[in-house]
């Protein structure tokens, strides 16, 4: 009992949106663990994305990218890219502002952040 009250005491919930690029209009509220991989919380929040490659940084199709590139900045200096997740995305042709969200664990850096898909 007193580790399932220190998992809850610790873990905390960091909100942040997913809104579609096709119809801006499409905008939902996330609320994600702290700790927990991205994409598993977008795949739990039923985000549409076809998640293939089961979390394994080998398809981008988990990619999102990020509204604002401050942010980009912000959870590139908390999570610097591997270059696994480099070479995936070059292959795929995507840049910029684009994280694979299987790559990313929901932080502190996401508080408040859009991420477009």
């Amino acid at each position: 009992m007193q580790r399932i009250h220190n998992f809850f005491k610790f873990s905390k919930n960091i909100c942040f949106y997913v809104q579609s690029e096709i119809n801006p209009q499409i905008k939902l509220t996330i609320n994600a663990i702290e700790g927990e991989i991205l994409a598993k919380e977008l795949k739990r929040h039923k985000v549409p994305l076809p998640f293939e490659c089961g979390f394994s940084c080998s398809c981008s199709t988990c990619s999102v990218l990020l509204a604002n590139s401050n942010d980009f900045n912000n959870i590139q200096i908390a999570q610097p890219q591997s270059q696994e997740e480099i070479n995936v995305l070059t292959t795929e042709g995507k840049g910029g502002r684009v994280r694979l969200s299987c790559q990313i664990n929901v932080c502190k850096e996401l508080e408040g952040v859009t991420l477009l898909i």
